[in-house]
């Protein structure tokens, strides 16, 4: 089951990079209207997805990910591609109620996903979350707001890989990070089997 991780290094941004910045503007790209029916259908067994071809290790990777981004009490962070809330709530459990946490979705039913489990949490940590639905290749934020960013299985189904990385260096803090988790291509059969057969039941009726 190894070769289903991909953990793809928090990087330390400092000075400028080929990433440029850019001013606060709105140039619309639509994403894949596809991919977001996709994850809405798929929303009330993400969860149940993430155990099957994780073996249950999602949540191992998952508290690595947000360690390794370096998010502390009262930070501003960013949840991109959040899903059914995971990382944000371990985020939220690193910047305490003095923090923020974002967590944005293209999926409309992944975030009222999320904001359900939020609702059955009580620590007040968690309060500090806050759900906004959005495309990370155009982001609503201006620059160097957040102090740490976090993306969990999303980098892959963005419609432009490229395009979401600058804008995850446009709204970081200068020597903040950036840690990303991601599955792999598996080239294990069974697991590669697994992969296809559920995606393409849920996409049979698109």
């Amino acid at each position: 089951m190894a070769a289903l991780l991909g953990i793809v290094s928090p990087v330390t941004i400092t000075g400028k990079l080929s990433l440029n910045s850019r001013p606060r503007r709105r140039l619309v790209v639509k994403c894949s209207k596809e991919r977001r029916i996709l994850f809405n259908r798929i929303a009330p067994v993400y969860d149940n997805l993430n155990d099957l071809l994780s073996l249950g290790q999602h949540r191992i990777w998952k508290n690595m990910t947000v360690s390794w981004s370096g998010a502390r009490t009262g930070d501003n962070v960013l949840d991109l591609c959040c899903g059914s809330g995971d990382l944000a709530f371990l985020l939220s459990e690193k910047v305490g109620s003095t923090g923020k946490v974002l967590g944005l979705d293209f999926s409309s039913e992944q975030l009222a996903v999320a904001s359900s489990r939020q609702s059955l949490k009580a620590r007040s940590c968690y309060k500090c979350i806050e759900w906004i639905e959005g495309d990370a290749i155009d982001l609503p934020f201006d620059d160097c707001e957040f102090d740490a960013i976090t993306m969990g299985y999303g980098l892959r189904n963005v419609v432009d890989r490229l395009r979401a990385m600058k804008e995850m260096y446009r709204v970081l803090k200068p020597g903040s990070r950036v840690s990303i988790l991601d599955f792999n291509k598996s080239n294990q059969s069974v697991t590669t089997f697994m992969q296809v057969l559920f995606v393409s039941y849920y996409e049979c009726d698109l």
